[in-house]
């Protein structure tokens, strides 16, 4: 037993040569420096296994973990490893070129070269290259995406397309925007497993479908008019929310893509370097690169709430959302964080080396960016001073003896705040008639939400002294303000009701003192009074006599207003009106027609509901007029008794009942015992074969005349 005991710490076995025990609630982190990907359990933040990436030390990689397997490329090499969980090792693996995006989801895994313009798809397994690579035609293209089944979505900015490729075969290119050539005008967002994609410059954000556009919502002019490449998206969201955030100003939008419904915001701008946002639950959390903390917005409390620390240090702050968790690493340094959905964190240690591994015995342990561990798990305030929820873009530094130590300058831990003995309780002097009066702060800038013919605007009460009361200020001429004034105890929201879809409008709350004072808070990002409508309901048609039309009609959608247009399309081409009604007309009859009736207004187009017309008016009518004088009525298979040939026939004296599709001329016939003459002919479906049958001997309003007959109509 010892002989055994003592072999095992000569040659490195116990944990790092232990069957891995991974948590089922998850995620891999990866880190640059020590060439590792670690697992973290996303309930505790322990690391519970590494992966040596072999050969990827100190290079960019990026990780694919939301298909079947996990994947790891090496973007300055192109090389390409599985990892086996298994036996915590990186096994399969193949060379590509660098600068490829991996993209994986379901079944199925992609790499997307943005510059060549190309689709590659891979064996996730083998990582080896299925089939030949896919040619889009026009770079740079943007970030793609890949849905739970495996479809990946492709932005093409240069054609102001996104190509979607089902079952790893190219499809139709969707057509979403301008054509312009910068990749990052087109950002695809999978919204709770739905693509999604924002046109940064032309200000949307669209729901699509395999067969096209869903909903379409238009920004705020404050972030559609932001400068190129300024405005982030994330590439997925837990649901159906998408924060959109012009860097530069810190205006945000969160489109809820079923609703159509926007919150905007500000975070402030100031000397912040802000990275890609990501949403849980009721907080957004935006990534500050300057000072490696989260900025944390609280959308029910209306502003920016104490700020997480992650490392501490400048550096790219990449987050996601798994297992309702929100993940965030910095691959260059040790330290990442996991939250859960009521903002509890957790720390995780990447580089920690007493975890099981399938690293080989005697290599040396990976060592640290600075051999320092960052403090016990929770909310760290950053270095630098936080922002205050009053004033998103004034920093503020809390004071008091409650207020947390602040870490020296120089570095080192934070010094403990001095102890000083109780005073004994004074009486309260009358103040000096030139004693100051305490300062009357403004509440914080407001948030504006969207609604169908409302804006609600809601705001964080002034902090320090309490004011009197609140009021809105900015609602347009004749607009109804619920309520007219606030009071100091909240609820801290107005309601506006009133106001032009066609336009937006900004707000600022002001807060009233005692004694007169006044102090108005920033205004809010431009909102409109409505949401884009959803799609027509209960959609009819009907035909005019003799057909070759179609009245349309349907019921207003959810959400629609005055302003709401509707477009239909199909049939010889498109138009649009504000009536729930519409005609199309020089239609050809017998054919049929796929149409599609769009709702939308100035906050965007809503879905779009299709409907299949067969623009036919078959009749069941009798034979008539057949003498059983021994001549059968013939069927022949084209309406002319010199061409063609007879397809059938109806006995003698026989009458019976069939369907007549339409009328055409054709030869001139006379009927063999009246005398009446006509050269009108009715179609009819015989037998699955397609027959004419003189009008002669069918039982229509006008066959003794030789005329159509309005019950059947012409044939086209």
């Amino acid at each position: 037993m010892g002989a055994l005991v003592g072999t095992s710490v000569v040659v490195g076995s116990g944990k790092a040569g232990a069957v891995p025990d991974l948590s089922d609630i998850g995620a891999w982190l990866t880190s640059s420096r020590t060439g590792e990907a670690a697992h973290a359990n996303g309930l505790t933040g322990d690391v519970d296994g590494k992966v040596k990436l072999p050969g990827m030390g100190d290079h960019p990689v990026s990780i694919s973990q939301d298909g079947k397997t996990v994947l790891v490329l090496d973007e300055k090499t192109g090389k390409l490893v599985r990892i086996d969980a298994s036996q915590l090792t990186a096994e399969q693996s193949s060379r590509y070129g660098s600068g490829l995006q991996l993209v994986s989801g379901g079944s199925y895994a992609y790499l997307v070269d943005p510059v060549k313009a190309r689709v590659q798809r891979i064996d996730p397994v083998r990582t080896t290259p299925l089939g030949a690579p896919m040619d889009l035609g026009a770079g740079p293209l943007g970030k793609a995406v890949a849905d739970p089944k495996g479809t990946l979505w492709v932005p093409v900015p240069g054609k102001g397309t996104v190509v979607p490729f089902p079952h790893g075969k190219k499809g139709d290119a969707i057509k979403v925007g301008a054509k312009r050539g910068e990749a990052s005008t087109l950002v695809m967002t999978l919204a709770d497993g739905r693509p999604v994609v924002t046109d940064t410059r032309g200000g949307t954000v669209a729901v699509l479908r395999r067969t096209g556009i869903g909903l379409r919502f238009k920004l705020p002019s404050g972030i559609a008019e932001a400068p190129a490449g300024t405005v982030v998206v994330p590439s997925s969201t837990a649901g159906d929310v998408v924060p959109v955030l012009a860097r530069e100003s810190g205006r945000m939008t969160l489109v809820n893509t079923r609703t159509g419904s926007l919150l905007n915001a500000s975070l402030g701008a100031g000397s912040h370097e802000y990275g890609t946002p990501q949403v849980l639950g009721s907080k957004v959390y935006v990534p500050d690169h300057s000072n490696g903390t989260l900025k944390v917005y609280d959308t029910e409390a209306a502003a920016i709430t104490e700020p997480v620390k992650v490392t501490g240090k400048r550096g790219k702050l990449s987050l996601f959302v798994r297992d309702g968790l929100l993940w965030v690493n910095d691959e260059d340094n040790e330290t990442a964080v996991v939250i859960n959905s009521s903002g509890h964190v957790n720390r995780v240690h990447k580089y920690d080396t007493d975890v099981p591994s399938g690293r080989k015995p005697r290599e040396d342990p990976p060592s640290g960016d600075d051999g320092k561990r960052d403090p016990a798990p929770g909310r760290d305030a950053p270095d630098a001073v936080p922002e205050g929820p009053s004033n998103p873009g004034r920093d503020e530094t809390p004071s008091g003896p409650d207020a947390p130590a602040r870490k020296p300058d120089s570095g080192g831990e934070p010094k403990e705040p001095e102890r000083k003995e109780p005073e004994r309780p004074r009486k309260p002097e009358r103040p000096d008639k030139g004693e100051e009066k305490p300062e009357a702060r403004p509440p914080g800038t407001p948030q504006a939400q969207s609604g169908a013919g409302v804006i609600r605007v809601s705001f964080a009460p002034s902090p320090g002294v309490k004011p009197t009361g609140y009021r809105l200020k900015g609602a347009p001429a004749g607009a109804e303000v619920k309520p007219e004034k606030v009071g100091p105890n909240g609820p801290f929201t107005f309601e506006v009701k009133g106001g032009s879809c066609a336009q937006q409008y900004s707000f600022s709350v002001e807060a009233a003192f005692a004694g007169g004072q006044t102090a108005e808070s920033g205004r809010t990002v431009p909102t409109r009074p409505c949401v884009a409508p959803g799609a027509p309901q209960k959609v009819e048609y009907a035909f005019p006599q003799g057909g070759r039309g179609i009245n349309l009609t349907w019921q207003a959608p959810a959400n629609a207003d005055g302003g709401t247009k509707y477009t239909v399309t199909g049939g010889k081409g498109s138009q649009t009106t504000t009536a729930t009604k519409a005609q199309l007309t020089g239609l050809a009859n017998n054919r049929t027609y796929n149409l599609t009736v769009a709702a939308g207004n100035a906050a965007g187009s809503g879905g779009s509901t299709a409907v299949a017309v067969d623009l036919s008016n078959p009749k069941d009518i009798k034979i008539t007029d057949n003498a059983d004088d021994g001549e059968e009525v013939g069927i022949r298979t084209k309406p002319s008794t010199k061409e063609g040939t007879r397809l059938g026939f109806v006995p003698a004296g026989q009458t019976p009942t069939l369907q007549f599709v339409c009328q055409v001329r054709g030869t001139a016939e006379v009927h063999d015992t009246y005398g009446w003459k006509s050269d009108v002919w009715d179609r009819i479906e015989w037998e699955g074969k397609t027959g004419y049958v003189s009008d002669l001997w069918v039982a229509t309003s006008k066959h003794k005349v030789g005329k159509f007959s309005p019950e059947v109509w012409q044939c086209d």
